[in-house]
Order: structure tokens, then sequence, then C-alpha cells
């Protein structure tokens, strides 16, 4: 960066925002570094943000002051040689789509290195967001068990399919909460994944949230257990046992009807997976007795679904069969 001294009478003639003044004291030269949150966020809270914008009255910055939001895990940027001064600073947050997400504006004095840091405050309407926080199942006690006692050590949060944000167990659990991004007011699809030590998956929650403009939410979720299974298919017609390519297929359609309660785990479409993908492994599953629907259609038009009369499968809690594990399904073509 190359700073230029500016006389401060003709700062105050211009009678202009921004101005950098230097006085008559020599002071010390130095770096600005910029430190910088959103609402309170940190770079990877807020997977909308794109980069930061800088702009210092008087300065030419490096890259034209547009700077990635973290950089080597540091939340900031540090700008170079600044003469001693009074600077005034405006700073912006931009998404991928170089929408303004968030601004700042202040000033700070050069006499030897700074630091700066800025809390930058949503543009637009009035921000919407909540506080969330988990509970555990209990086990044989009448309360959820803290983290340790759960063996979790992270928890996986994402709010409407986002990006994942791995979180210290701690830092949500019981009366502490964690804060989502910025939302638009309204409904929200909200998920939990609670990770052990080892970074397997013990407890999961889905549901949603509603947010209001200004006011934010509350919300607990209180996870259940999970556990997995490990799915192929065999493609017959007649005696004959086909590949996808000679029945024509290009998907399956995967579900699992709980014996019980008769409820599809995946609605009425299914969970839709390429023909060559087999085997598929699930990891959040609620521990329970299931039935296996699967269902394709070729490019033909003639169509293939497993037995009415099963196969069924066992999910328990915690155990997680892998693909040499899978279960073998018949899909018949009618």
């Amino acid at each position: 960066m190359n700073s230029r001294l500016l006389v401060a009478f003709l700062c105050l003639a211009a009678v202009a925002p921004g101005c950098v003044i230097h006085d008559n004291d020599p002071g010390y030269p130095g770096d600005a570094t910029f430190r910088w949150t959103f609402g309170g966020l940190r770079c990877d809270e807020d997977r909308d943000i794109k980069g930061v914008n800088i702009t210092i009255p008087g300065e030419v910055l490096d890259r034209d002051g547009e700077y990635p939001c973290q950089a080597n895990g540091f939340d900031g940027i540090v700008l170079h040689d600044f003469v001693p001064g009074v600077y005034s600073f405006t700073i912006e947050a931009v998404s991928w789509d170089n929408e303004r997400l968030y601004y700042a504006s202040g000033t700070f004095r050069v006499d030897g290195d700074v630091t700066v840091s800025v809390d930058l405050t949503p543009v637009g309407s009035p921000p919407s967001f909540a506080y969330v926080s988990w509970l555990f199942p209990a086990n044989n006690v009448s309360q959820s068990p803290n983290c340790a006692q759960a063996g979790i050590a992270s928890v996986d949060v994402r709010v409407d399919d986002g990006e994942w944000a791995r979180m210290d167990c701690s830092r949500g659990f019981g009366s502490n909460n964690v804060q989502t991004p910025y939302l638009q007011p309204g409904t929200h699809n909200l998920e939990f994944v609670a990770i052990d030590s080892q970074g397997a998956p013990w407890y999961y929650y889905s549901g949603t949230i509603n947010t209001q403009a200004g006011t934010p939410t509350s919300f607990t979720a209180s996870m259940w257990a999970i556990g997995g299974a490990s799915i192929r298919w065999d493609i017959v017609a007649g005696s004959q046992t086909l590949t996808c390519s000679q029945a024509r297929l290009t998907n399956v359609l995967i579900n699992f009807r709980d014996a019980f309660t008769n409820e599809l785990v995946y609605g009425i479409f299914g969970d839709t997976h390429g023909c060559n993908d087999a085997p598929v492994v699930y990891e959040f599953l609620k521990p329970g007795r299931y039935k296996v629907e699967m269902y394709a259609k070729g490019s033909d038009g003639r169509e293939y679904l497993s037995p009415d009369n099963g196969p069924f499968i066992d999910v328990v809690a915690h155990q997680f069969p892998g693909p040499n594990s899978a279960l073998t399904v018949p899909l018949v073509r009618l």
C-alpha cells in the first residue's frame, strides 16, 4: 500500500467526511490489522459471505480493497505501511452474488501498529435469527446426559441444507446456545448431528424453526439416537439377473417403512440413487424394524419393484453397517 501525506487544512477546507488527518506530532508509522465479525458471527458461521471490501479514503489498497473473509484461519486482514495519522474507513461484507450483506464504518489512529476490531451490522430489514441448543436422550436417568456423559465431542449444524458448521458440543448444550446465521423471516429447516471423539455420528435431529424480523427465536432440539443400514440390489427378470444397462435403469428409489407405525422415512417419493451406486449406506435412521421398499422404471417403460413381503431390516442405535454388510434387495420386473 502507498500511504500519502495530506495536509490537515486541505481536508478541513473540503468539508468532506473520510479524510486522513496528519497532525504536527511525528508519531510512528505502522500496520493496521482489521479483525471482523458479522453481527457476532465468524466467517465460518455465515457461509453466505464471499469476501470483505474495505475503503480508506486517500489510500490505494492492494486488490482494490477486496479481500477473502478468512485467510489461513484468520478472520481479517493486515494492511501495511501507514504513516501516522487518523484514518476513516468503510467496510462491507458481500455475498457470492456481490450483494452487500453487512456494513460498518469508523476511524482509527496510526501511531505504530494498530488493531481495528469491527462487528459489521446486517443491512436491509431487521435481522432474523435463532439461538439454538441441543439435548441428548436420557440413559437410565431422568435428566439429559451432558456431552461427556453422552460421549459426544462436537455437533454439526446446518440451516436450510446449507454448509455444515462443526461446533464443540458444550457450546450449545443445555442452557448454552449458539446463534444461527442471519435468515429471512419465516420457516427454516434445521439439522443437528452429534459426533463422538472418533468422528462417528451418534445422535441426530431434523425439524423446522420459525424466525421473526427483529426478534430472535430460542429453540432447543431434543436429539435422538441413530443407527445405520446398507442396501444393495439385484435386478431380476424371470430367471435372469440383469445389469442396470440391460434393464435400462438410471435411478432407483429406496424407502424404509416402519414395521410398527407404517410410516415411510423418505415420504411417498423415496430416496433416489443412481442404479450403479450400490451399495448405498445410511447413517441417520431411528432405531427400529423397517421394511425395505424399492422401485425403478426403465427408459423402455418397464417397472421393477421389491417384494411385497420384505425384506425387513433392523436398525440398532450406534451401529452402522458398512458397504460389505449390505442387505441385498431383489428388484423384480413387473
